[in-house]
């Protein structure tokens, strides 16, 4: 190897000055290609897709959530057919085929489910072969299935808890049309409450589309898997099946992966929908313009551009006013007579062409340095960008189920309880939105997340109080906008509710050896501290909502350490916001 650069640089230090400045000049301009490479490879591609990788994430679990909300409006439903008293004494009803209570079920199933959408049929079924039903379009029921044992197994074991099925798992079939979603459970004797009967409300396969009807687009694709099919077609199987059973479709929770190609990537994603036989499946389609804005690809052409011009115009210029002006003198002093001598006709060309070459290089990595910068500089307004996106989220399906909670009450409290719900609904966007404010006062960040609590009181009534603890002085120090919202919510959903009893969420704003602490504190199930470790150093997916908001508070305050959490398993959990006064 050494022989061969040896014999490149005698090569080289042979050839004129004119050469050695345009194989200088190619050499820049390879040396140019391959650095935008690495910097659009492992630089822009690697972050880009890391951003697509999140954000993917998050769009499944809104997805999956949204068809969560439909089947809790479904539940909803049949909690108000099973506790009709025209069902009750229907069900109660010892004699055979009744008319008039008959009758009288039917037309309360019918009012009932006028309101609510997807609904196909709905079947009542007694202990001893008989049952009532209403349907929108026709539909074969084995009634022999639906009495056997093994059927209602699952059905019995959840104790009033719903049970999804496609078909009933065969029990029930449009005569024509796609496959039915069916929402199964026990209806107990409110007395005795002892199984009297089973309700099966049979849904469109609609509520599977709408749930991410506005999130498709030609490169964004999504289906619905269960059974071994694609459960929106199945007759078909669903693009990219192959890839997905490569992953192992619905052994994990959530699982991704990705697939290059020439000028595009895909993504394959799947994601198994808590309490429901689902696993959502998406194909993303990335192409290459994706990685860039319509902006930052006009502003890197420029650059590409002006770098080329600058190097032939620094070309020409050397050529014009350096080797030209030397050979002519070459010429005009004939260099090649002996009396210069050997000696002579040697060293003076080669020792020009070097401080040419040296003058040339270092013009060139200047040139380079400063559009690396200059790349780099994109890249963390890229990233202050993608941090005031995360900024202005805020998880929509808190709107659905606040005015889907609204919508319940309409039907048990007086107006003037509704008018205070709704009140406190649009106080609590009206500060959230903050005229478009990225930064505010901790009190009304404290405000916010009032409002929000209040909202939540009013949804799960006893799960909780909340208490506070503010220190007056520290009330008017600004912080990002939306810092405490995400950790409370994280509380009462992953901590409180899930403990299953009445906790308790505190904030707390003080200040201690310098620094400003603003705390939030559940007496919920905590966490291990393998959770807590893989929180802290950011492994941890779900964590997102805590992991942004963090990123949000270092990049403000540009402080590394800015928070703390301490657990102990169902015990509690405290998530400490420290910042520097």
């Amino acid at each position: 190897m050494k022989k061969k650069i040896e014999k490149f640089v005698r090569w080289f230090y042979s050839r004129r000055l004119k050469d050695k400045i345009r194989f200088l000049f190619l050499a820049l301009v390879i040396t140019y290609i391959v650095t935008l490479y690495f910097i659009y490879n492992f630089l822009v591609k690697k972050n880009m897709m890391e951003y697509v990788l999140d954000s993917n994430y998050n769009t499944m679990i809104s997805i999956g959530n949204n068809l969560n909300v439909e089947f809790e409006v479904v539940d909803t439903m049949s909690q108000l057919i099973m506790t009709n008293s025209n069902v009750i004494e229907y069900l109660r009803d010892r004699g055979h085929e009744n008319t008039r209570i008959n009758n009288n079920a039917i037309t309360a199933m019918y009012d009932i489910s006028t309101k609510f959408n997807y609904v196909s049929s709905i079947y009542i079924f007694k202990e001893y072969k008989e049952y009532i039903h209403i349907s929108r379009h026709l539909t074969n029921v084995d009634l022999s299935l639906v009495y056997s044992s093994l059927w209602r197994k699952e059905i019995l074991e959840k104790r009033g808890a719903c049970v999804i099925r496609v078909n009933g798992h065969g029990a029930f079939k449009k005569k024509f049309g796609e496959p039915l979603i069916s929402v199964i459970r026990v209806i107990n004797d409110i007395d005795t409450q002892k199984p009297i009967g089973i309700i099966v409300i049979n849904l469109n396969i609609d509520i599977l589309k709408n749930s991410f009807n506005d999130m498709t687009s030609d490169d964004r694709n999504f289906w619905y898997y269960a059974g071994g099919k694609n459960i929106l077609d199945q007759n078909e199987e669903f693009e990219g099946l192959d890839e997905f059973r490569k992953m192992g479709i619905g052994k994990k929770e959530f699982d991704q992966s990705i697939k290059q190609g020439f000028g595009v990537t895909r993504v394959f994603s799947y994601y198994r929908v808590p309490n429901t036989p689902f696993v959502l499946a998406k194909i993303e389609t990335v192409p290459f313009f994706r990685y860039f804005s319509v902006q930052a690809v006009v502003v890197i052409v420029i650059v590409i551009a002006l770098s080329i011009l600058c190097i032939v115009i620094t070309g020409v210029f050397i050529s014009a006013f350096i080797t030209n002006p030397i050979e002519r003198l070459m010429q005009f002093m004939n260099l090649e007579k002996p009396e210069f001598g050997e000696k002579g006709t040697g060293n003076r060309p080669a020792l020009t062409s070097k401080e040419n070459e040296l003058m040339l290089k270092n013009s060139r990595l200047v040139e380079i340095n400063q559009i690396m910068s200059e790349l780099l500089e994109k890249e963390k307004a890229m990233r202050k960008a993608e941090m005031e996106v995360l900024q202005e989220q805020i998880n929509p399906h808190f709107l659905y189920n606040t005015l889907g909670f609204i919508a319940d009450l309409a039907l048990e409290i007086s107006a003037d309880e509704i008018y205070d719900v709704v009140e406190t609904l649009g106080n609590f966007y009206r500060k959230f939105l903050s005229k478009g404010s990225r930064e505010i006062t901790i009190r009304e960040e404290v405000a916010i997340v009032q409002d929000y609590l209040k909202l939540q009181k009013l949804r799960y009534h006893d799960v909780f109080e909340d208490e506070y603890e503010l220190q007056e002085d520290l009330l008017d120090f600004k912080v990002p906008k939306l810092i405490l919202q995400p950790l409370v919510e994280n509380s009462l959903y992953h901590g409180v509710r899930l403990k299953g009893e009445k906790g308790i969420i505190k904030i707390s704003v003080y200040a201690k050896e310098g620094l400003l602490h603003i705390s939030v504190y559940d007496t919920g199930v905590g966490m291990s501290l393998e959770q807590i470790r893989s929180i802290m150093n950011g492994d941890n997916k779900k964590s997102f909502g805590l992991k942004g908001t963090m990123d949000r508070i270092r990049y403000y305050f540009n402080v590394e350490d800015v928070f703390e959490i301490k657990s102990e398993e169902g015990k509690y959990c405290l998530v400490d916001i420290r910042i520097p006064i």
